[in-house]
């Protein structure tokens, strides 16, 4: 994932800096189109893909707290 958004962001900052050079040089009155990025992830797929045995990524339990009582619970 880290790879692909690195690449977007180099080819997004590539294409502002082709509009910015071609308004400087050709001159442009309009109004740019700017790159957008959309980035769809699945729920907590940063976070463990389970806890205590409980499904958390792509699920209604990565919105919570997946790891409560880390002070109680060794494991977490």
């Amino acid at each position: 994932m880290h790879e692909k958004m690195a690449a977007t962001l180099d080819a997004v900052m590539a294409e502002i800096r082709r509009i910015k050079d071609e308004a400087r040089t050709e001159g442009f009155t309009g109004r740019p189109r700017w790159p957008m990025i959309v980035l769809r992830t699945p729920k907590g797929w940063t976070c463990p893909k389970e806890v205590d045995g409980k499904r958390t990524e792509d699920y209604w339990r990565a919105h919570q707290v997946p790891l409560s009582g880390l002070h109680d619970n060794p494991a977490h």
